[in-house]
C-alpha cells in the first residue's frame, strides 16, 4: 500500500526541482553568453559562402547566372535620336568615347552603376552610340534606382564582382547612406558575387570596349581574377581609393595598360593595342 505524500513534502520537492532548474539554466546562459556590439546584431553572422570548387567557366555556373541572376534588356539597344544625354555626365565618359574613336555598337560592363545616386558611366554611350552591355549593382536600393532607368541595351545583375576566381556570398549594406530611425544606422542583406569572367561568359562575350569598375575597395582583387589571355578589354576605368596607387599602376602596366588620365580617384587606363 502506497504511503501518501504530505503537502509539506510535495512543496519541498517542487522547491528543490525549481532550484536545480534555475542553477542549470543560469550555468547554460553564462557559458553561452557572447557579447556582440549592438551594431553587429543586425548582421548575418554566418560564414561567407565560398564555392571554391567551382571554376570561373563552369558551364553549370554560367547557366545558373543566366537563369537566375541576369535581368535581360527589354529592347534592341538601338539608337534613339529623341533621347537626350544624361544631365550629369561623368567627366571621363567623353574621354572614353574619344579614346575608342566614337565607336558605334560597342560593349561595356559597369560595376557599381548608379551607386549612391551617381550617374552611370555608360548611359550616354548606350543612348548616343548604340552600345550594349551589363550593369552590376550590389546595393538592393541602388539596384531599384538602376531598374528605373530605361536601358534597352543593358542586362542587369543584382550582385557584385567576386574578388576571388570563384563565386562568393557576402553581406552588403542595403543603403548607401544612413537609414533614419534604424537601430544600427544600416540594414544588411546577403548577395552573390561572381567572377567578372563568369559574367562575361553569361552575356556571351569575351571582348569589352569599356569596363567601369567600382567595387568598394576590392577593385584590384577583381582585376586579378580576370584571365587576360582569354579576355580583351580596351579601356578600363577604376575607382581607386587606396593610397598605394603604385600597386594598381604596376598591375596594369604588366598587362599592357597605361594610365591615360586621372579624375580625382577615378583612373582611366587604355590598352596599348587601342592606340596603335
Amino acid at each position: 500500500m502506497a504511503v501518501p505524500v504530505s503537502p509539506a513534502r510535495r512543496c519541498l520537492q517542487c522547491a528543490a526541482f525549481l532550484a536545480a532548474f534555475t542553477v542549470v539554466m543560469t550555468i547554460l546562459l553564462v557559458s553561452t553568453d557572447v557579447r556582440v556590439p549592438r551594431s553587429r546584431k543586425l548582421l548575418n553572422l554566418s560564414e561567407d559562402l565560398d564555392f571554391r570548387n567551382v571554376v570561373q567557366d563552369d558551364p553549370q555556373l554560367i547557366s545558373y547566372i543566366q537563369a537566375v541572376h541576369l535581368r535581360y534588356p527589354q529592347g534592341s539597344g538601338t539608337i534613339d535620336g529623341n533621347q537626350s544625354a544624361p544631365r550629369l555626365l561623368p567627366l571621363w565618359t567623353p574621354l572614353v568615347a574619344k579614346l575608342l574613336r566614337y565607336k558605334r555598337g560597342g560593349v561595356f560592363v559597369e560595376a557599381g552603376a548608379y551607386g549612391g545616386g551617381r550617374p552611370s558611366d555608360t548611359q550616354w554611350l548606350e543612348r548616343s552610340l548604340g552600345w550594349r552591355g551589363l550593369l552590376v549593382q550590389s546595393n538592393p536600393l541602388d539596384f531599384l534606382a538602376l531598374r528605373k532607368h530605361t536601358r534597352p541595351g543593358s542586362s542587369c545583375l543584382l550582385g557584385c564582382l567576386s574578388p576571388m576566381p570563384y563565386p562568393k556570398e557576402v553581406s552588403v549594406r542595403n543603403a548607401w547612406k544612413q537609414v533614419p530611425d534604424s537601430p544600427a544606422d544600416h540594414l544588411f542583406s546577403r548577395v552573390k558575387c561572381f567572377p567578372l569572367y563568369s559574367l562575361l561568359l553569361a552575356v556571351n562575350t569575351s571582348s569589352v570596349d569599356y569596363l567601369s569598375l567600382s567595387s568598394d575597395g576590392s577593385e584590384l582583387q577583381v582585376l586579378k581574377t580576370i584571365p587576360m589571355d582569354r579576355v580583351n578589354i580596351n579601356v578600363i576605368g577604376v575607382q581607386w581609393h587606396e593610397t598605394r596607387a603604385e600597386d594598381m599602376l604596376s598591375f596594369m602596366a604588366r598587362h599592357q595598360y597605361h594610365l591615360k588620365k586621372k579624375f580625382d580617384q577615378f583612373y582611366i587606363f587604355v590598352h596599348q593595342r587601342v592606340e596603335t
